[in-house]
């Protein structure tokens, strides 16, 4: 209570405003009426209205300066009590038309002070009216005659102290509305806050995906770096980021530049001297731009990564923006190493099947054409003392051997060649996929795969898997289809995908502005682009999706004869 009485009274303006109305109209009906039914010297009427006007209006800015003083302010209402009291004096007491104007510091009482002190104060006044009027007659003659003056006035001060009372309740449910919309502001403002850090946090868990996708996907140092770049651009919130990677001999340069500055390149390798032994992150000035930078080292490369900042901005510190940097910084060393012990594994796995080969044709056909030159050699020695016949049974003999010969070879180089073999690992990978998931999805699945696999190189044969699986997923996991048609054509020039389905589908224009629906579309989007393809999807809800992908031939089927096969 004392929290809406303070309330109250910082906000006193309607109370003050309703008193004020009041007492300019009691003040003004009283004063007409004493005027006109009073018979006392017109010089006295006008004094005593007068003064009144003059008293009320002091009395009145006093009460609106001091309306947050409690003590001063019952210290004025006892004044004006005593004021109005000695004003009933020589205008008839408890008869005076002045009795109603006088109850105004009574209903002040009862409006900002407590009400104990309100019904203190009108008792203190009707009884002393009531003993000035005694003056004039008995005091049973005045009770009778008056009583309703006492009836009137008590029920005014009991519908100003209800009417206080009330105004007190809506004051405090306006406060506390006024608080639960503080509150409701306050934790609108942390849900939005929170939903911000939400979207910035997803943004770069699926940056981080995308990041590890490609790097599982790709052999090239140049892709990986686009994609660490654009990796960083996403999770600084910033679209000035560079990667610049060398050998550690400084013999083969690789720079992915996403700023403004054409010459940053020539800029890196005057300052490199500078920068090159800085551990951990640093800012330094590169040209005329400052960066945010860490040096990046494997076993064969060394380069930086860096971010441009702002020196009016104290952004390097924060959680979004150092953290991240720090940690995609650390991750491109891992992958970058990753990717060279890749592709040593490859070149030992090489190296290792060349030795199997070399063994396998020194084991058995070397030794074959080493006896057949032995052989012809003894021909050449005894030609003059030979006859036919045994020159005839020779010459068969060493056909014979030069045939085995020759079939071993085929066979070693049959067992090479899965083309050769007519084998089609690819394709048996993708029939052996749909089949299975077919089977354990409970749908159906129609496929044609069409062409020669060895068009195309090991890469694109991984995206075209990866991009099937990742269509077939999305088909049966949002889409709850029950058939999928998968069609694949390798030719000389292009390869086409198209995979369609049965399923709810999505509106396009919708989906495009979430984000591209998500990680799937935009990993298989990506990876088709990261080989100057093109991706469309057409789709709409009720009628299916179908994933059309078109993605140029690089790599031209070469035949590879052995002589005499």
């Amino acid at each position: 209570m004392r929290e809406i009485d303070g309330q109250l009274i910082r906000n006193p303006s309607s109370m003050l405003h309703l008193g004020f109305v009041y007492r300019t109209i009691s003040l003004l009906l009283t004063s007409c009426v004493f005027f006109i039914g009073t018979p006392s010297p017109l010089i006295f009427k006008v004094g005593v209205v007068f003064g009144l006007i003059v008293a009320g209006w002091i009395i009145a800015d006093l009460q609106r300066k001091y309306i947050q003083q409690r003590k001063i302010l019952k210290l004025l209402v006892v004044i004006e009590t005593v004021g109005l009291t000695c004003l009933l004096l020589p205008t008839g007491g408890i008869v005076s038309p002045f009795i109603w104007y006088a109850l105004n510091p009574v209903l002040v009482a009862a409006s900002f002070l407590t009400p104990f002190f309100a019904w203190g104060i009108l008792a203190v006044y009707l009884g002393s009216a009531t003993l000035i009027a005694t003056r004039f007659g008995s005091f049973e003659e005045i009770i009778n005659d008056i009583s309703i003056v006492y009836l009137v006035s008590t029920l005014t001060i009991l519908l100003a102290t209800l009417f206080s009372q009330l105004t007190r309740e809506l004051l405090l449910q306006t406060v506390l509305l006024e608080k639960q919309q503080g509150d409701l502001v306050r934790i609108n403002e942390q849900l939005t806050e929170t939903n911000t850090q939400s979207r910035i946090i997803m943004e770069h868990i699926m940056s981080y995906y995308r990041l590890m996708d490609v790097a599982s996907s790709t052999t090239n140092p140049r892709v990986l770096m686009d994609n660490i770049a654009a990796s960083v651009a996403t999770c600084t919130q910033s679209n000035s980021v560079f990667f610049w990677l060398t050998t550690v001999g400084y013999e083969n340069n690789q720079f992915v530049n996403r700023t403004a500055n054409v010459e940053l390149e020539a800029d890196l390798k005057k300052a490199w001297s500078t920068i090159q032994m800085k551990p951990g992150t640093f800012i330094s000035k590169i040209g005329d731009e400052l960066y945010f930078m860490k040096i990046v080292r494997t076993s064969v490369h060394v380069g930086v990564i860096g971010v441009e900042v702002s020196a009016d901005v104290p952004i390097t510190h924060t959680f979004l923006f150092r953290r991240p940097f720090e940690f995609l910084a650390n991750l491109s060393e891992i992958l970058l190493e990753q990717m060279h012990m890749e592709q040593l594994k490859n070149q030992f796995i090489i190296n290792e099947e060349q030795n199997r080969i070399a063994n396998e044709i020194h084991d058995s056909v070397a030794q074959r054409l080493f006896g057949i030159s032995y052989s012809l050699h003894g021909l050449r020695v005894r030609k003059d003392t030979i006859t036919a016949e045994e020159l005839d049974g020779e010459y068969a003999f060493l056909s014979e051997s030069a045939q085995t010969t020759i079939k071993e070879l085929r066979s070693a180089i049959y067992r090479l060649s899965s083309f050769k073999k007519g084998e089609t690992p690819f394709f048996d990978r993708l029939t052996t996929y749909l089949d299975e998931y077919a089977r354990l999805n409970a749908i159906r699945i129609d496929y044609a795969l069409k062409g020669h696999e060895s068009l195309i190189f090991t890469e694109l044969k991984e995206v075209l898997y990866r991009v099937i699986c990742e269509a077939c997923g999305n088909a049966t996991r949002h889409g709850n289809a029950t058939v999928i048609k998968v069609t694949l054509v390798i030719m000389e020039t292009v390869t086409t995908v198209e995979i369609s389905d049965n399923g709810r589908g999505f509106s396009t224009s919708k989906t495009m502005k979430l984000n591209e629906q998500g990680i799937g579309l935009m990993n298989m989007k990506n990876s088709v682009a990261s080989f100057g393809g093109s991706f469309l999807i057409e789709a709409e809800v009720g009628t299916g999706t179908t994933v059309q992908i078109e993605l140029p031939v690089v790599k031209k089927l070469k035949e590879q004869e052995v002589a005499g096969l």
